[in-house]
């Protein structure tokens, strides 16, 4: 006979998988539909429908329909603000890269209407800062990570990641370089 211990365990290891199991399949059943339909028009009775999974499963995961979106928006958002350092020819390639990686998803993400989702996601890191004219800065050059992203999603990835960091790292570099001397200038 299996101790309490044990079997809360081995019960707990259920729950999880099932757990995954009804995520996985709700996140895939609404990219399949946001392929075609607009997130307006995908309700939860669609996605429990097509997913194969009860209403109170939904409801024990998500509120809203776009829920099922927002580990997906955490994800990519925490790869690209890994990828962010000091070095931004540097940045742009990593960025891209992951991006790239994503491809699949974005452009879907930003249908559903949830690209102030991901640019906020990609902000977070500013909230504790105490410098405000550094967490401005990295507001910008967050935006323009951003802007650059929903630019490539929209011509459907069709640069090369790598030819695309090059651009964007020679346009943005200088932009850094002058904000930089600015700020030591005004310190001066």
């Amino acid at each position: 006979m299996l101790g309490k211990e044990r079997r809360e365990h081995i019960e707990g290891k259920a729950n999880e998988a099932s757990h995954r199991v009804i995520v996985e399949s709700l996140r895939e059943v609404l990219y399949r539909l946001l392929e075609t339909r607009d997130i307006r028009d995908i309700k939860v009775v669609d996605l429990i429908r097509l997913a194969g999974v009860s209403r109170g499963a939904f409801y024990k995961n998500y509120y809203l329909v776009t829920d099922v979106l927002a580990d997906d928006i955490r994800a990519i958002t925490e790869d690209v603000s890994a990828a962010m350092g000091t070095d931004i020819a540097l940045n742009w390639h990593v960025i891209l890269q992951t991006v790239y990686h994503h491809r699949d998803k974005i452009p879907l993400l930003l249908k559903a209407g949830m690209g102030m989702e991901m640019l906020g996601q990609i902000n977070r890191s500013i909230d504790t800062m105490r410098d405000e004219e550094r967490a401005l800065r990295i507001m910008a050059w967050n935006g323009i990570i951003f802007n650059c992203i929903q630019y490539w999603a929209a011509r459907g990835f069709v640069d090369d990641p790598d030819e695309l960091a090059e651009s964007m790292a020679a346009i943005t570099m200088p932009l850094f370089d002058e904000a930089v001397s600015n700020a030591d200038g005004n310190r001066g």
